[in-house]
């Protein structure tokens, strides 16, 4: 059975499969997937992976059990994840499952009998987010994913599409990371890429940047800082550069900034519904 739990589990060839495929979906919607049940499974607060993932299953054609806050569900009476998973399992095809624990995605794929797609546990991955992340650097890119300037922006401890993104970029050749945040927040040093450069300034990097990451301050997992990249800032980006945010936005880009070409956080959530309708075709059909 075929799980999405880890970066790991994408293989060169099944990611580029679901990219090149991926473009295609905004005119190719089908029936593929009708009589298949998609059971969202979310311990945690979503507003774009949950209603993505809904959307791309019912674009091509599918259902979708929507378990979106755990209050309302058996889980406030104490049912264990494991049995969670066991119920949703016999009443649908496929579960995409996000919980506040790391490995809590393993714990579930290794007693379910339907695929599992991790869409973020806890501290851990995302790689959901992390094949749009990659996407949007691909297709805005000229197709190209190596020798990038990346420059990462944030609560870099705690944010999981960071270090799932990093992971992915990792493998290619010629890509540089810069780690830009407050000193108790920053990148894992054993996570930390042979190519890279860690500073509490964003002056020392943005000029030099093809990727800028940004992302916000995780408050939900302790961090207390408060910060914000301003349009002078900004604009010392290169002219070719895009920037980035898995989003939500409190206020670290300025709204003022949206309407610049190089911005394409917005565009992310398209790239992520195509992406996601491949994936969920590729599971289950």
């Amino acid at each position: 059975m075929q799980h999405l739990l880890s970066v790991n589990d994408m293989n060169e060839n099944f990611i580029f499969d679901i990219w090149s495929k991926a473009s295609d979906q905004k005119e190719n919607f089908s029936n593929v997937l009708k009589s298949k049940i998609l059971t969202n499974l979310f311990y945690e607060p979503s507003t774009r992976t949950s209603s993505s993932f809904y959307s791309a299953m019912v674009r091509q054609g599918g259902s979708v059990i929507p378990i979106n806050n755990v209050k309302f569900s058996s889980a406030i009476k104490g049912e264990s994840l494991e049995d969670t998973i066991i119920t949703m399992g016999t009443m649908s095809d496929c579960i995409v499952l996000r919980h506040p624990e790391i490995g809590s995605s393993i714990k579930a794929a290794n007693i379910s009998s339907v695929p599992i797609i991790n869409a973020g546990d806890g501290e851990g991955e995302h790689p959901t987010q992390t094949l749009l992340d990659g996407f949007t650097i691909f297709y805005n890119n000229n197709k190209n994913i190596d020798n990038l300037r990346v420059t990462m922006v944030g609560d870099l401890k705690n944010g999981r599409t960071v270090k799932s993104l990093v992971k992915l970029l990792s493998r290619y050749s010629g890509n540089h990371f810069n780690f830009v945040s407050p000193a108790d927040l920053r990148f894992p040093k054993e996570l930390l890429p042979k190519k890279s450069f860690q500073t509490e300034r964003i002056e020392d990097v943005i000029s030099d940047t093809d990727v800028l990451y940004v992302t916000r301050v995780q408050t939900e997992r302790g961090s207390d800082h408060h910060y914000a990249l301003s349009m002078s800032q900004l604009r010392s980006l290169p002219d070719n550069s895009i920037v980035m945010h898995p989003l939500p936005r409190v206020n670290e880009i300025p709204r003022e900034f949206d309407q610049d070409p190089r911005a394409k956080y917005f565009d992310q959530m398209i790239y992520g519904l195509w992406c996601r309708m491949v994936l969920l075709e590729n599971f289950m059909s």
